[in-house]
């Protein structure tokens, strides 16, 4: 079998793995923007932005600051896929990798070349809060794989040979259970909420308060399940991971306060978008702990310290 790629063969496959992870998050939180600016028809169609021009034109019916976020926010687009572009080219170039390494290598831009179609067809179905519902839970699917492929290839030379209990890693797969449903409830309630990127789209019609209440109850079931984590975790475990479920469990009480708070201030746009991001932060880290309490298979990257018995107790 061919050797794995050294450590001083993989710093680009590093950056860009990590440039992938970044720009995803980088664009969900700009998405929230054009959201709560009520800018989401900014470019009233897609692929063109009113029709004729791809380029915004003065005399829409939006102001001039509302269709530069818009389009702005289209843009990124091409910033995101050259991210998972070169990611896709290094793990290439970087070869023998783990067939899940080399899955996440395509499955990257094939999923923000589709996560771009979504947002074309949110576009033209004029906001629709379920295809906007589509639209952000495909870029969790999207940060997901950047986060395991980052973990994947980003070595662990340094935080010890110590697996984590089976019981742990059973434990990791329930809190990104509940966090995919927290985010599933959080669409809903967004859905049926204000802030829906245009004043003219309709919404859902469930009662806010009803769905409101079902995620704050899932959120304090994630908080529950971090809580039991990071305490059987505390003095034993892979030292990456404990630093990241306390790392998680403090992201988890910042973002219960900011959601509480919109809540009880008429959900204000800044609050909004602080929000977004704060989910987007808890759902990488969730990923990133389920990620740090498996081994490493071999040759998944520098300083990779599982052996083959160890990789198949994952």
């Amino acid at each position: 079998m061919a050797s794995p790629p050294s450590a001083a063969s993989q710093p680009w496959l590093r950056r860009f793995a990590l440039a992938a992870l970044v720009t995803n998050i980088g664009i969900v939180f700009t998405g929230g923007l054009v959201r709560v600016t009520g800018s989401g028809l900014g470019c009233p169609t897609w692929p063109t932005c009113d029709g004729e021009t791809i380029v915004p034109r003065p005399g829409s019916g939006h102001a001039t600051w509302q269709t530069a976020v818009e389009f702005g926010n289209r843009l990124l687009t091409f910033v995101v896929l050259a991210a998972v572009v070169g990611a896709f080219v290094q793990v290439r170039r970087t070869r023998p990798h783990p067939r899940g390494v080399v899955r996440l290598a395509w499955a990257l831009p094939l999923g923000v070349a589709l996560q771009a179609v979504v947002g074309g067809i949110t576009v033209r179905m004029q906001l629709s809060p379920v295809t906007v519902a589509v639209h952000f839970l495909l870029s969790m699917v999207l940060i997901a794989f950047a986060a395991v492929l980052y973990e994947r290839v980003r070595g662990r030379a340094h935080d010890g040979d110590e697996l984590a209990p089976a019981g742990v890693r059973h434990a990791t797969t329930a809190l990104l259970v509940v966090g995919a449903a927290v985010l599933v409830l959080g669409t809903i309630v967004t859905g049926a909420g204000p802030h829906a990127g245009d004043p003219g789209t309709p919404r859902l019609g469930v009662d806010i308060r009803f769905v409101a209440i079902a995620h704050a109850d899932a959120v304090w079931l994630l908080v529950g399940l971090t809580v039991a984590l990071v305490a059987v975790t505390w003095r034993s475990g892979p030292p990456a991971l404990r630093r990241m479920l306390r790392l998680l469990l403090a992201l988890e009480v910042v973002q219960g306060a900011i959601g509480y708070a919109q809540y009880a201030l008429g959900i204000p746009e800044a609050l909004v978008a602080l929000h977004i991001l704060g989910s987007t932060l808890v759902w990488t880290t969730a990923v990133l702990s389920w990620a740090r309490a498996r081994p490493l298979v071999p040759g998944a990257g520098p300083g990779a310290p599982a052996e083959p018995q160890a990789a198949s107790a994952a």
